[in-house]
């Protein structure tokens, strides 16, 4: 599609009426808040997913019944009675009736443990149908030295069957803590095998240290023989158990380095044991457990991540999980079940768990020789605690809210979802074309936009019905929690829609590109795009992979009074880059956002709040409110932290993924944002003594150099791919404005003082005034220096064009990159952006030796981190020998998805300080009284344990997204040549 300013179609007299459409929605929104009413929003559609739905969904079993926090689901063998295990220590017993299953109790741990005894875990002797015999793992206090107890009890032979409290035989005891694992089961062999956790909370990690201690019994499984005595214990030791020869090791131990292994069970097919254990910061793990083996903690946690790489490790190597999740898919893993049914002829074969958190269940089919293969197979809103497995091999998953479930197949999983397909299906306008909001859908104006090349955007929130907005109370920013934010309703939605001014300066031409939602689906915000038909009728809803859209722009300032703009559609992955869940997602619908006091508009705060959109009342106080970056009335500081904290803080926080060490949030103090005075740690650009931020001295600044060019290395990293002249001269003004250390060098601007510049350069010769404009434009803080000078003043026609011709063709790579910008589209580098399909570069033929030159180009950022022939740092892995480790494929694939797999030892972590230091780096050392941390520009910090908070790791890599989108394909096709050579 090519749209032309100079197009006369009817949408643009529809477009026109914006501004009085938006004006009677101000009018009605502010008569329904004097009226203190608020219209119930009714009409949405947006509810699901436009994704194919799961295979499968959970449907209830035994609907009567309910329990209090149950954690063991167990079948009584020879009956068709299934047994229920609640923490508080009642055990129940119901028949496998589904519609008249009625519970009756079988035991109350109270009666055997005292007032604080919890259950864990229960298993039926292989013989119960003759001996009667059960076990249960409980615990009588949450810390106590032996604390924790598996023992043997008998039950009675009535139809109600009732467990004798006074038959309890004592079997084996230990620490009782956080982590108590608990699961029991008897294997094929007859033995019973124990699952131990390392008995502490969750952090710091293993304070015990007994992960890798096989002196204790914690962190294990056990296997022992309970119908023989043995050496003074109540049970024996089975002869093939492999650590009996080992000095000081406990014979009980069959294989360790667990964490908190939650729920294992055997495949009464094959014999083999699987087991679910929850993770620590970054993963969760399913191992399936072999004699003697290592599991890893806590020396890893799963395959990626270090954790106390210094300790002393197990007598046996580790052995990597069979599957593993992110925190971003899984938070607290359950094992379940090999399934073994005759229900779900899909699913035979394949081992089923799910998380605790999620909801989420998935099908691992792991079969020796073969390749691994995973799926997920069912959403749920079920927090999964156990699984249970019938005399039928039917798989069973136990909600800890109470309820008992099974997966059934999803009728919908062939067919099309009714999400909305256009924006007028979605319920969010009574009138697509002129925006008008549907009754309840409330638009809004924000103090700070993000720069979007020129789109300028109308905002929407539609809460469901009349529901309210909370405030979270805690932090979990794995879901995009922050303390203290407002939190929404399920199937809330946020809407912007972009547009585009066709001829700039005429407000008529404005198009309508694309309508971005945000939908809650009650645990995850997700993204959607609509992209607006020619006729500006409708919008299609855009498929995941993004795309893009040639535009054809009217501007005066263009060579030949038009240009060409790439509008790009971010992909789904894309948009989350932004919206990261480190930063609580949300950045536009805030409260500091949406006070807008003195701009002579509506008091949207007030209004909200007399419609009743918040359940608590709003504290105007506490608000510090963002002020437009652009209003000169305001305090420049303060609009050019909110510039940055809108355009760069998704990124540049605590966590956030950015490589360099700074955090431009905009409640940070300017002190401990690390702004200003730090060195450029991620490339200088050839700019003398360069710093992020250089007080009184712009253009020996990277921050503003970032801004003003195309290229590697620009600013914004994604989003944006044209210079914002507004918010850079923003940036050159409040650093001019800061007083320069005494002593500091560099350059300040003073028109005068280029002026004499420019007076010299005309004495001489066209080929002398060429000259002296490239010696000029070689050293990048003079180049910069001359862009700030075309922004700010009025050149000679002839003059200007010389300066950005002799810029653009500058022999220098950062000179060329400033200057690039001023060029028709079709004469700049044509280069892969965020988004292309990596055939474009693995079809071609790398050069190696140009490769190297790419590598070592500052501004790809590869020396940022990785050392070659004395240039760089050694922040990064060594890749001397990557070319050996992974293919051609693989190697793009790390550079286009630096995130999806991350070395244990470069996985980046977050600490705060109890005075409200924050560092960000690699992990050096972590001991009971101390974190050595390397943070992100080499600097080796010690800190102490008693004046941290947590130390949490990162899911995303120090490495940069989109670290290819600024170079050609054949620039790619060479870097990857040269990675290959490295052998």
């Amino acid at each position: 599609m090519n749209w032309s300013g100079t197009r006369k179609l009817t949408p643009s007299i529809i477009l026109a009426c914006v501004a009085a459409v938006a004006l009677l929605n101000d009018v009605f929104a502010v008569r329904a808040a004097e009226a203190g009413e608020r219209a119930a929003w009714t009409s949405s559609r947006i509810i699901g997913s436009p994704d194919p739905p799961a295979p499968y969904r959970v449907e209830r079993r035994f609907p009567a019944l309910q329990f209090k926090n149950p954690l063991e689901l167990v079948p009584e063998p020879g009956s068709d009675r299934w047994w229920i295990v609640e923490l508080e220590g009642k055990f129940w017993t119901f028949k496998n009736d589904n519609q008249t299953a009625k519970r009756e109790l079988a035991l109350d741990l109270k009666q055997v443990g005292g007032p604080k005894a919890r259950a864990y875990g229960l298993a039926f002797h292989p013989n119960f149908e003759i001996n009667r015999q059960i076990y249960v793992c409980y615990i009588v206090d949450p810390k106590k030295e032996n604390g924790t107890i598996v023992s043997e009890f008998r039950v009675d032979k009535s139809d109600r069957p009732v467990v004798d409290p006074k038959s309890e035989r004592v079997l084996i005891r230990w620490l009782s803590g956080g982590h108590n694992g608990g699961s029991l089961k008897f294997g094929p062999d007859g033995f019973l095998y124990i699952s131990t956790g390392d008995a502490e909370v969750p952090s710091p990690p293993d304070p015990l240290n007994t992960g890798q201690d096989i002196s204790d019994l914690m962190s294990s499984i056990l296997r022992i023989d309970v119908d023989r005595a043995d050496g003074g214990r109540n049970y024996a030791i089975p002869s093939e158990n492999p650590f009996q020869e080992h000095e000081g090791a406990r014979p009980e131990i069959w294989a360790f380095g667990f964490r908190n292994p939650w729920r294992m069970s055997f495949d009464r097919e094959t014999g083999d044991l699987w087991v679910g254990d929850v993770g620590w910061e970054l993963w969760e793990m399913i191992f399936r457990v072999e004699r003697g083996g290592n599991y890893g903690w806590s020396i890893m946690e799963g395959s990626r991540q270090s954790v106390k790489p210094n300790n002393p490790r197990g007598p046996a190597p580790i052995t990597p999980p069979i599957a593993e999740h992110p925190h971003t898919e899984a938070m607290s893993i359950t094992g379940g079940f090999v399934y073994r049914g005759d229900r779900l002829k899909d699913l035979k074969g394949a081992y089923l768990y799910g998380d605790y958190v999620t909801g989420k269940m998935w099908a691992l089919r792991a079969r020796r020789g073969v390749p691994n293969v995973l799926d997920e197979i069912a959403t749920s809103s079920l927090r999964i605690i156990c699984y249970g497995e019938g005399h039928d091999g039917e798989v069973y998953a136990v909600d800890y809210a109470g309820g008992i479930y099974w997966l059934v197949p999803n009728e919908d999983s062939n067919v099309k979802s009714d999400f909305p397909r256009k924006l007028s299906e979605t319920g969010l306008f009574s009138a697509t074309p002129e925006q008008t909001p549907a009754p309840g859908v409330l638009p809004y104006e924000i103090n700070v936009a993000p720069w979007e090349d020129h789109a300028t955007g109308e905002r929407f929130v539609g809460i469901p019905n009349r529901e309210k907005l909370g405030v979270h109370k805690i932090n979990n920013l794995g879901f995009g929690i922050v303390r203290g934010a407002w939190s929404f309703p399920s199937n809330s939605v946020l809407a912007k829609t972009i547009s585009m001014e066709m001829e700039r300066g005429n407000s008529a031409s404005r198009r309508r590109l694309e309508t971005q939602i945000l939908h809650f689906d009650g645990k995850n915000w997700n993204p959607y795009s609509y992209i607006w038909n020619d006729e500006q009728t409708d919008a299609e809803l855009a498929g995941s992979e993004g795309g893009n859209r040639e535009l054809e722009i009217v501007d005066a300032t263009a060579p030949g009074g038009k240009h060409r703009h790439s509008w790009h559609f971010p992909s789904r992955a894309e948009c989350m880059l932004c919206h990261t869940t480190r930063g609580g997602v949300i950045y536009g619908f805030t409260a500091q956002q949406l006070d807008r006091p003195g701009d002579g508009n509506a008091d949207q705060l007030a209004a909200f709040s007399k419609l009743g959109l918040f359940e608590h009342p709003i504290n105007r106080k506490k608000i510090k409110p963002m002020p437009p970056p652009h209003d000169e009335s305001a305090d420049i500081e303060q609009r050019a932290r909110a510039y940055l904290h809108v355009n760069c803080s998704h990124c540049h926080m605590r966590g956030g993924g950015g490589t360099a060490v700074f955090d431009v949030r905009y409640h940070i103090s300017k002190g401990k944002s690390l702004l200003i005075g730090t060195p450029a740690s991620q490339g200088t650009f050839g700019i003398a003594d360069a710093k992020i931020v250089a007080p009184g001295r712009p253009f020996n600044s990277t921050l503003p150099y970032r801004m003003a060019k195309l290229g590697s290395g620009r600013m914004p990293h994604f989003g944006s791919s044209v210079v914002d002249d507004q918010g850079l001269r923003l940036m050159f003004d409040w650093i001019e404005k800061m007083p320069a250390p005494a002593g500091s060098s560099g350059l300040k601007w003073d028109p005068v003082q280029f002026d004499r510049m420019l007076n010299a350069l005309r004495d001489g010769s066209p080929r002398a005034v060429a000259a002296a404009i490239d010696r000029h434009l070689s050293d990048s803080a003079n180049a910069l220096r001359v862009i700030r000078a075309l922004q700010e003043k009025s050149f000679d026609p002839a003059l200007r064009r010389l300066l950005i011709a002799r810029g653009a063709a500058h022999p220098k790579l950062e000179t060329r990159d400033l200057f690039e910008r001023f060029l028709p589209k079709e004469q700049r580098t044509q280069r892969l952006g965020l988004s292309f399909a990596p055939k474009q570069v693995l079809d071609l033929t790398g050069d190696a030796t140009r490769g190297k030159a790419v590598f070592l180009r500052e501004s790809v950022q590869c020396v940022n981190c990785h050392r070659l022939e004395g240039r760089g740092r050694e922040l990064g892995p060594d890749l001397r020998e990557i070319g050996g480790k992974y293919s051609r494929e693989q190697l793009l694939e790390h550079l286009t998805q630096p995130s999806k797999f991350i070395d244990p030892k470069y996985v980046a972590y977050n600490v705060e300080t109890s005075d409200d230091e924050s560092y960000t780096g690699f992990l050096v050392e972590r001991t009971d009284e101390i974190v050595v941390l390397k943070t992100l520009n080499g600097e080796v910090v010690k800190l102490s344990r008693r004046d941290i908070g947590p130390l949490r790791s990162s899911a995303i890599s120090t490495m940069p997204a989109g670290i290819l989108q600024a170079l050609t394909a054949n620039e790619a096709a060479d870097l990857l040549a040269f990675l290959e050579s490295l052998k």
